[in-house]
């Protein structure tokens, strides 16, 4: 089924390539948590918290 949206045939419109240890984020328990608990604030989400 054909929707418009086929993912071969678009372009890609961002790609990040991540390389070496370095481009992880490290982060301690007690950050995750406060990450977590931010994104529970309405609107909010972990990934936008987290940046």
């Amino acid at each position: 089924m054909m929707t418009g949206h086929d993912p071969i045939t678009q372009p890609v419109r961002r790609l990040e390539i991540l390389t070496g240890a370095g481009a992880r984020r490290r982060r301690t328990h007690e950050q995750k948590v406060a990450i977590v608990a931010e994104s529970f604030v309405e609107g909010e989400t972990v990934s936008a918290v987290a940046r």
